[in-house]
């Protein structure tokens, strides 16, 4: 069954042609869309900027954090009956200045509350503090459930061909199942569709996390851009040749662009955890391939833990969509779907920057050079 959702700003034909490309190649420039629309560059650029200003397009990199010597620290944690345990909870990850994410539950498949987190962080003695204080909370007195672990492949989805500018059509019915649970079939051969694989390096280096940080945040990121930073950190940028060079280099190596969008229609937030008992399992794998059936979806995952965080129309069912999941992910796995109001936390690697470039490295930066 389909769901039909109009939206209130609807986009014009122009609009949605250039998304359309966009979406399948979001590293193409101004000038390239362009060329390949044939029309003027003046012309793409009134229509960027109005997306940009109604909503809120831009163009953001998906990143390997271990290439910075970084990690992202995931999982969740539930509460069961009436407790203030996980509010405690929250306030820690909120006075954390390293966690980008905490997203609270509405309601949940466990029937209690559920809380999702994230948190970047560098390899060192605050990495290892902050799995003890996980730790910690999962002993009495709060006694805590709390499943987390490290990324090992993060992925961004927009599923354009869904929505013609006005309304989306999503099936959430049990043709989905039958989609995602046939590709298990095919899992050996599926392509990582959107999917950045985090490696295990271990060096940090302050201007290249500086740079990465730009780069996941505007994934076309200039040099003059860049200096701002630089100079906003309390650090000396060096020659726009130089910064230049970096950026060609994490584009090419480390980031892989997607388009992001708000106000086109999917208001309802989804959020489904798994937990399968082998790594070898193919859910994740499955998951990280499919999750462009949806509007818009994004995938953690890590050894035993996926994360799919879903926006999705007010009109989709979750409890049907509780349901094809639970089905799907089987006997072999836990999971535990919610829905949520918004992310209380949603930032990115540019928000944590000044806590991982602290003084010592900044004037062991500006020795270097």
């Amino acid at each position: 069954m389909g769901n039909l959702v109009t939206i209130s700003n609807p986009l014009g034909r122009s609009e949605l042609r250039l998304l359309n490309r966009l979406a399948i190649a979001p590293s193409l420039r101004q000038s390239a869309l362009a060329h390949e629309l044939g029309v003027t560059r003046s012309a793409i650029n009134q229509l960027w900027k109005k997306l940009e200003d109604e909503y809120g397009l831009s163009i953001r990199g998906n990143m390997d954090y271990g290439q910075f010597g970084l990690r992202l620290v995931f999982g969740w944690a539930e509460a069961t009956g009436v407790s203030d345990v996980l509010t405690k909870f929250s306030r820690w990850l909120k006075s954390n200045p390293l966690v980008t994410r905490m997203t609270k539950s509405i309601m949940s498949s466990t029937l209690g509350e559920v809380l999702y987190f994230e948190a970047i962080m560098p390899l060192d003695q605050r990495y290892s503090w902050f799995l003890k204080q996980l730790d910690r909370f999962r002993k009495r007195p709060y006694s805590l459930i709390i499943k987390s672990g490290e990324a090992k492949s993060i992925s961004h989805h927009l599923n354009l061909a869904l929505f013609n500018g006005t309304s989306w059509s999503f099936s959430h019915d049990f043709r989905l199942l039958a989609t995602i649970d046939a590709a298990k079939g095919y899992v050996d051969v599926l392509p990582a569709v959107a999917t950045v694989e985090q490696s295990k390096g271990a060096n940090l280096v302050e201007e290249e996390i500086i740079t990465a940080a730009a780069i996941e945040s505007d994934y076309f990121m200039t040099a003059t851009g860049l200096a701002r930073r630089f100079t906003d950190l309390g650090l000396e940028p060096h020659a726009g040749r130089t910064l230049r060079r970096w950026i060609a280099s994490i584009r090419r190596n480390t980031a892989l662009p997607y388009v992001n969008l708000t106000n086109i229609g999917l208001p309802q937030k989804l959020i489904v955890c798994i937990k399968t008992e082998d790594e070898k399992s193919p859910l994740s794998r499955v998951l990280h391939a499919q999750a462009s059936t949806f509007p818009k979806a994004r995938v953690v995952s890590g050894s035993l833990l996926t994360v799919l965080d879903l926006e999705a129309p007010k009109t989709v069912d979750w409890l049907t969509m509780t349901q094809i999941l639970t089905n799907l992910a089987g006997n072999t796995s836990e999971i535990c779907t919610f829905i949520a109001d918004r992310n209380e936390i949603g930032k990115g690697l540019e928000s944590v920057l000044s806590s991982i470039t602290s003084r010592t490295s900044s004037r062991d930066y500006k020795r270097r050079r």
